[in-house]
């Protein structure tokens, strides 16, 4: 095909808040990340380049009848029915972006999905979540693309580091099935006692909020979160008492906060086959040493002398022993290890123009044009 083709993709944002073309601007989330944004951009500048716009869902109704439209959802569920019934939208895929504890939600509605969409992706397999979806449901595997090709040089480099520290927000789950948030709380807690850890987040001088979506009335989340601080200021719960006296503050940036120290706690908020999210990719990436708990099979993704596996340790005081005996050689065997797999065809499967060719492949075999 030559010319401008008479085509358009159009993505449906992980949520309401990158509406209005904001998934493409970093300036969207300012604490969400390091240019968190870039996989979109990614793809929104390849298609631009053979004069193919890309736009958040919300601008599908306004585009010319002719043009020929690819849909795409990264997590919301549209009114299916309405899309479908017109004959210049195609309903090409849906990415289950989240994870089930956090979403439980989204997960029953798969099936219901699949019948809409031409296909569904996830990091996971259908056996694997089939207890949140109820049924089996086909899906085509991809990874979380990454924002960054290679380590940040400059913070990389950086000798001067303290001992550890955890990037987390403030948050429970909906669902606590294989759930990492009490590990976390409880690997704070435990490095807290020997003034070992900083903590970096949002919300630690509050009650947890709790993630995912609810139908319960503000009015009554607004009275249990009010009984809630009650109880902890009557009965402080010690994990939270930790938290608090460890927390640091947000992080302004992720890699220079990360760059400032040897070891990170690096737990996924579950455990789950193939849930590796960007959390092990920013230590990487800082060049410090992540102690990983999350993907039961991490290790056939990255290289397993690049983290700290903390399934190998019996508890935490085993895990403080290790992280102490280690010389400046072995701390330097990791960070190499790491920035070898980062050069790596390894990473491949990560990078975000691999995340972009997905919907090359798309828009090739939907809508027939070549991008």
């Amino acid at each position: 095909m030559t010319g401008k083709p008479d085509a358009g993709l159009y993505i449906d944002p992980p949520t309401h808040h990158f509406l209005g073309d904001r998934l493409f601007d970093s300036a969207t989330v300012p604490f969400g990340g390091d240019d968190i944004l870039a996989p979109y951009r990614c793809i929104r500048e390849a298609f631009a380049a053979r004069g193919i716009p890309v736009h958040t869902a919300d601008k599908i109704h306004k585009a010319p009848a002719s043009q020929r439209k690819l849909y795409v959802s990264m997590g919301r569920i549209p009114p299916f029915e309405a899309l479908a019934g017109r004959s210049d939208v195609v309903l090409s895929a849906f990415f289950a972006m989240e994870c089930p504890i956090v979403e439980p939600s989204l997960y029953r509605a798969l099936p219901r999905v699949g019948r809409h969409v031409k296909r569904i992706f996830s990091w996971s397999d259908s056996a694997s979540l089939a207890r949140f979806t109820g049924e089996p449901v086909p899906v085509e595997p991809f990874r979380w693309p990454q924002c960054f090709d290679a380590i940040h040089e400059g913070i990389w480099a950086n000798r001067d580091r303290k001992f550890l520290v955890m990037i987390n927000g403030n948050k429970l789950p909906r669902l606590y099935w294989q759930e990492l948030y009490t590990k976390r709380l409880e690997a704070v807690e435990f490095f807290n006692r020997h003034g070992e850890i900083d903590l970096y987040g949002r919300n630690w001088d509050d009650v947890p909020n709790r993630v995912g979506k609810t139908w319960t009335p503000w009015t009554l989340r607004r009275l249990h979160d009010r009984l809630r601080r009650l109880r902890q200021r009557l009965w402080p719960d010690p994990l939270y008492v930790a938290a608090r006296q460890a927390n640091r503050g947000p992080a302004e940036s992720k890699s220079r906060t990360l760059g400032s120290y040897t070891f990170a706690i690096c737990f996924e908020n579950m455990i789950l086959k193939g849930w590796i999210t960007e959390k092990i990719f920013d230590c990487l990436y800082a060049g410090t040493v992540p102690v990983y708990w999350g993907d039961p099979e991490i290790q056939g993704a990255i290289p397993p002398e690049c983290y700290i596996d903390m399934r190998l340790f019996k508890g935490f005081a085993e895990l403080r022993e290790f992280l102490h005996a280690l010389g400046p050689d072995e701390i330097q065997a990791y960070r190499d290890a790491a920035r070898h797999f980062l050069e790596s065809p390894a990473y491949d499967p990560f990078r975000k123009e691999t995340f972009r060719d997905i919907f090359r492949r798309l828009m090739a075999e939907d809508l027939g044009v070549e991008v």
